[in-house]
C-alpha cells in the first residue's frame, strides 16, 4: 500500500510495509528536482535520510528492470 501527498514545493509518497516488518519510506521529491528518501530508526530514534537528484531516483527505477550491465537513463522531454 502506497500514499501520495501534494504540498505547496514537494510530492511526498509513502509506502507501508503490509507485513508490518518494516517502517514506512518515505519518497520526498521538491519542485527543484531534488529527492529526499527517508525511513524512521527505532535504533537512532530518528529517521535514516538519503539525499539524491531526481535522475538518481529514476536510475534506481529503471535498474528494477534492467539485466546485469551499465546503462545511461535518459529523460524524455515533452
Amino acid at each position: 500500500m502506497y500514499t501520495v501527498e501534494y504540498e505547496h514545493d514537494a510530492i511526498i509518497l509513502t509506502t507501508l510495509d503490509e507485513t508490518d516488518s518494516f517502517e514506512d519510506v518515505e519518497v520526498i521529491m521538491g519542485d527543484d528536482m531534488t529527492v529526499y528518501m527517508r525511513q524512521w530508526s527505532d535504533a537512532n530514534d530518528q529517521y535514516e535520510m538519503l539525499y539524491l537528484s531526481y535522475q538518481q531516483l529514476l536510475d534506481l527505477f529503471a535498474a528494477m528492470s534492467s539485466t546485469e550491465g551499465m546503462y545511461m537513463a535518459r529523460r524524455k522531454r515533452g
